[in-house]
């Protein structure tokens, strides 16, 4: 099973995320997806990703809609001093509205 480092950035990726990503249950570290062009919602099945624990970085893409409350189901993410281990979300279409299970983590 695959555990930490799933980085798929900077490739110029252009569709959905797929929900299937949040079956990698055991991944806990650098789910990185940033500088893609990734479009409509991030899938509510990250969420199930409930043992990361640094580096959710999604951020430069085209990905829209609510940011998922499921995504405070990560309650093992501490995050780190670099920007790679942060939970970073930024420069998207989101709506700006964070959910109180989301700005938990922090």
């Amino acid at each position: 099973t695959m555990s930490s480092q799933f980085q798929l950035h900077s490739n110029s990726i252009s569709s959905s995320l797929p929900t299937q990503l949040g079956q990698i249950s055991q991944m806990s570290s650098y789910f990185q997806l940033f500088s893609n062009k990734l479009s409509l919602a991030i899938p509510t099945q990250l969420g199930q990703l409930g043992q990361m624990s640094s580096g959710f970085v999604l951020h430069s893409n085209s990905l829209s809609a609510a940011i998922p409350t499921e995504l405070g189901l990560l309650s093992n993410f501490v995050g780190g001093s670099e920007w790679w281990e942060g939970f970073r979300l930024i420069s998207n279409k989101l709506c700006l509205d964070v959910p109180t299970q989301v700005q938990a983590l922090s």
